[in-house]
């Protein structure tokens, strides 16, 4: 009896540890943010300006696709494509295509955007999260952080704010 008392024991230990692991991880404060801020894309060599948008449900980068698989495959494969913004930053990025999405444009077509996951830094934290690659030539931000980065940072914008916080991103969660 006092060996299954012993083992008992051990595995609710075990259990109360894993469970304040988890806890420490969720309770990270929420950060307030402006609608504008700085983010840092690995490889990237400069900052870039990007637009925190609650109403937009997916991340959005602005990209050049270079090469993709058939537009058949519904996930898999690998798409090759370059981010640019207005200031020259550029770069070529080679992701697997994790879904494609349905995204809505402004005249309320549906288009079909290919889905990969990317890691950026927002407010001195790193967050990895689905991005739909999508023509953003004509916006004034070449980046939009939807609410699935929002919620994964746990980022909340003050729509009355920009620039609320120094670009610091450590070093150690870069990809």
């Amino acid at each position: 009896i006092s060996v299954l008392i012993f083992i008992g024991a051990l595995f609710l230990a075990g259990c109360s540890l894993q469970k304040t692991q988890a806890q420490s991880e969720s309770n990270q404060p929420t950060q307030i943010v402006g609608w504008v801020e700085n983010a840092k894309i690995p490889s990237v060599e400069k900052e870039v300006k990007v637009k925190l948008d609650t109403g937009a449900k997916t991340t959005s980068i602005n990209a050049e696709i270079l090469e993709k698989p058939d537009n058949k495959s519904e996930s898999g494969g690998m798409i090759k494509f370059k981010f640019k913004d207005g200031k020259n930053n550029k770069e070529i990025f080679e992701r697997p295509i994790v879904r494609w999405g349905e995204i809505k444009s402004r005249e309320g077509a549906n288009m079909r955007r290919p889905v990969v996951r990317m890691k950026l830094c927002i407010a001195g934290r790193w967050i990895e999260e689905e991005v739909n690659l999508a023509d953003r030539e004509d916006f004034n931000y070449s980046v939009l952080i939807g609410r699935n980065m929002l919620k994964q940072g746990k980022l909340a914008v003050d729509s009355s704010k920009t620039f609320t916080t120094k670009l610091s991103c450590p070093t150690q969660e870069a990809p």
